[in-house]
């Protein structure tokens, strides 16, 4: 055969095999998945797995009572989990994968800020909504503001820091502190969290007297707490949700201490975690909610340890919980599975969750603080016979 038959019979051949192989003119898509799929984006691994571990169980508890109440719009909701790590690039993947493999609608997550924007390019490229239930920077909701049609994906309902800052210190001047130190690990929400919080005390005339940060990964407890109780304030407020924080109060109370300590919340907000703590010194902790602070509460508290078999913290369960609740009220409230109208929805709205009502600025940051007739946070003081809510006064 001569070269050019050849080459017509060959792609005769080839032109046979991908008609025998194409599907039929009539045949239609594939169909879309049948269940509202979210993603869960949280650092289940690391030094913040803890955190995380309650973060998934928060968020699923939310997931089942809506599924039990008839799923969204008829469907049945599904978690997509995936492990942050605790840090930036593999939270940026892992958003990735959730968004093209796994074709979720929206994203709960993350948790530290670091890894938490990572996770907002990677949702905001591909114009997926992402509900951060934890992260504070200035950061998540300064790109709303800044670049409107970019991030207009992004809703926050966890605390900024100038909000986290404005809550502890309302708490700290009740308490007629003169004096501070601030000790915790050293990543990003904590070192601006010091800088809002020196911000927010001075025009209250309190002053810091001490300031650390410690590695999360590879901490050295001793020389710091030596100099934080040597420095004498009248509070030291701790920045670690992680279980780090544990030994380090274990640190400070052997040395001799019994300085009053605020913690931000997470690990020592665990009734298991409170009851291997000595209380020699006071030890507070701030939470978004806890039992009693409201009938909604009280219900969730009740529920959460029916599922799991313990007490939530109050910070990284709470709040993941009101995310996941607030991002399927949306859905429910535009009427259809639709990006945008969830974003007006959202934009809109007024959600009731476990800590309160959620409404949206317009940088989507939800309205928290000791002002705020809805969202004003709480702490509690552990006591031998459990916890006590000291704020805000009632």
């Amino acid at each position: 055969m001569s070269g050019p038959l050849r080459f017509r019979f060959l792609a005769f051949v080839f032109a046979a095999i991908s008609l025998a192989c194409a599907p039929p003119a009539s045949a239609e898509p594939p169909a879309p998945h049948p269940n509202l799929r979210i993603g869960i984006l949280a650092p289940l691994s690391g030094p913040f797995a803890s955190g995380g571990s309650s973060f998934l169980e928060a968020a699923t508890l939310a997931v089942e009572r809506a599924n039990e109440g008839g799923g969204i719009l008829g469907r049945r909701v599904e978690l997509v989990v995936a492990d942050s790590q605790g840090r930036v690039e593999t939270a940026k993947s892992e958003a990735m994968r959730l968004i093209s493999r796994e074709k979720v609608f929206g994203i709960v997550g993350a948790y530290l800020s670091e890894e938490t924007i990572g996770a907002i390019e990677a949702a905001t490229a591909a114009r997926r909504i992402l509900v951060v239930p934890v992260a504070a920077t200035a950061e998540i909701t300064d790109g709303v503001r800044r670049d409107y049609p970019r991030y207009r994906y992004v809703f926050r309902v966890s605390y900024s820091i100038p909000q986290w800052a404005a809550m502890m210190a309302e708490f700290l001047r009740q308490k007629q502190a003169r004096t501070y130190a601030f000790v915790g690990a050293g990543i990003r929400w904590n070192r601006e969290l010091a800088g809002a919080l020196k911000t927010a005390l001075s025009v209250h005339n309190i002053v810091p007297v001490y300031e650390a940060f410690y590695s999360p990964r590879n901490p050295a407890f001793e020389p710091v707490a030596v100099a934080a109780a040597a420095a004498a304030p009248d509070f030291l407020v701790l920045g670690d949700p992680g279980k780090n924080s544990v030994v380090f109060v274990k640190r400070i109370r052997e040395g001799g201490s019994k300085v009053p300590i605020l913690s931000v919340g997470g690990s020592l907000g665990d009734a298991r975690v409170a009851a291997s703590l000595p209380l020699t010194g006071p030890l507070y902790v701030q939470a978004a909610a806890w039992k009693g602070t409201s009938e909604a509460a009280t219900r969730y508290v009740a529920a959460f340890e029916k599922r799991f078999g313990y007490a939530p913290v109050g910070y990284s369960d709470t709040l993941p919980h009101d995310a996941m609740t607030v991002l399927l009220s949306a859905i429910r409230a535009a009427g259809r599975q639709d990006t945008d109208s969830v974003i007006s929805a959202l934009e809109k709205g007024a959600f009731p969750g476990v800590a309160g009502t959620y409404r949206f600025d317009a940088a989507h940051q939800a309205a928290w603080g000791p002002g705020s007739p809805d969202l004003h946070g709480t702490v509690i003081q552990w006591e031998k016979d459990g916890a006590r809510i000291v704020f805000p006064r009632r």
